[in-house]
This record gives C-alpha cells, sequence and structure tokens, in this order.
C-alpha cells in the first residue's frame, strides 16, 4: 500500500504579497504585512499537509496525455493541505474580512504549490532511486489537453478518500479544495527528466505560477 509522507510547510512573504500586488508605496501596507504575519503564525494550526502517490502499470487504452503514450508505467500523485484553510478562509469572508479571506486563500495557493515541489525529492527517491523507474516531467490535469475529470482517476488509485480523507465532486473538483493531483510517468528504458515541471509543456496558459523565462 502507498505511504503518507507529511510535508512541513512552506512560504515567502514577497512572493504573496508579489503575487497580490502588495507594494510599499501602497497606503495600508502596515496592515497588509500585519495581517500576513497574524495569518502566518496561525498555519501550524490550520495545515495538515499530506501527499501520496502510487506507481501503476499504463495499460488504460485512452492516455493521459500525449506526452505518456509510451512509458511502461505512471505514477500517480495526490497533495492536500486540508480541510481547515479554506474554512479559514470562508469564515473571514463570512465575516467581511476581506483582506484575511484573500490573503490566506492567496497563501494556500502558495502552500500548496511548493508542498508539490518538496514532495518530489519523495517521489523521485521511491520511484527512480529505490525501483529503478525514470520520470518524466509533470503533468497535471487541465482545461486544455488533460481534462478534469483525470482528477477523480488520480483520487482513486492512490486511494486518496481512505488515505487523506480527499473527495471529489461532480464537477471534478477536489474536496478539500486546496488539493493537487498530478501523475508521471515512468520507465526504466527512459532518461530521468531534469526537472520536475516545465511551464513551456504545461498546457494551462493561465496558471498563476507559470514562468514566463521557461516560455
Amino acid at each position: 500500500m502507498n505511504k503518507i509522507t507529511r510535508i512541513p510547510h512552506r512560504i515567502d512573504r514577497q512572493e504573496l504579497f508579489q503575487r497580490m500586488h502588495i507594494s510599499e508605496d501602497r497606503p495600508m501596507y502596515k496592515n497588509f504585512e500585519k495581517s500576513y504575519q497574524q495569518l502566518y503564525d496561525s498555519l501550524s494550526d490550520l495545515l495538515d499537509i499530506q501527499a501520496t502517490h502510487v506507481l501503476k502499470t499504463n495499460d488504460d487504452e485512452e492516455k493521459i496525455h500525449k506526452g505518456l503514450c509510451e512509458v511502461s508505467h505512471i505514477v500517480y500523485c495526490l497533495v492536500t493541505l486540508g480541510p481547515q484553510i479554506s474554512e479559514r478562509s470562508t469564515k473571514y469572508f463570512a465575516d467581511k474580512d476581506f483582506l484575511k479571506g484573500l490573503m490566506i486563500d492567496s497563501m494556500a495557493d502558495i502552500l500548496l504549490f511548493n508542498a508539490s515541489n518538496d514532495y518530489y525529492e519523495t517521489v523521485k527517491k521511491d520511484i527512480y532511486e529505490e525501483q529503478g523507474y525514470a520520470l518524466t516531467l509533470r503533468y497535471s490535469p487541465d482545461d486544455n489537453i488533460i481534462p478534469l475529470q483525470v482528477q477523480k482517476t488520480i483520487l482513486e488509485h492512490v486511494n486518496g478518500g481512505e488515505l487523506l480523507s480527499v473527495g471529489v465532486t461532480q464537477a471534478f473538483m477536489y474536496d478539500p479544495l486546496k488539493t493537487l493531483g498530478y501523475v508521471y510517468g515512468a520507465d526504466k528504458n527512459i532518461e530521468l527528466a531534469k526537472k520536475d515541471h516545465d511551464c513551456a509543456m504545461c498546457s494551462n496558459y493561465s496558471c498563476e505560477y507559470r514562468s514566463v523565462d521557461e516560455l
């Protein structure tokens, strides 16, 4: 059975402020700093970052992505922050504290993205170093090439409902919302990809984490 890995949280205030277009010349900058610090100090109580993955034979007739047609195996991965951080964001909005509601939601997005990046070393150690299967780049469900329905497929393959208490809605969105599913190709007859993911190869052009430098 696939294992559960707990991942420490990691976030950079400067990155968050850049994504929220918060600069030092704004009149409320001190309020932004104070709100961030209060939210940051609460993260240990709000987060339960867990991840799991599983290696399975690539025998589905309909392949997930054109880049995964020739590999012998697929690695299915799921990372979640747990439900509490989204619940806290919803409460802030209900209390009309829109600054903290928006800020903690943006923080959660960065935390989830960072957790998935940090989890790559665990996946690589298990699949590549210990089992001998080299990994392709990461592929994630989006609206362009990989349909959102694949999120349910990933959840089922990793047994995410039982292991991580993650569900999926009729619209194929994860519950808790701050959950990320993705896949790698794996094969003993390919070279290990030089990095976890490449924004230039991703079809999700609206992703806020897309790096212009890689286009």
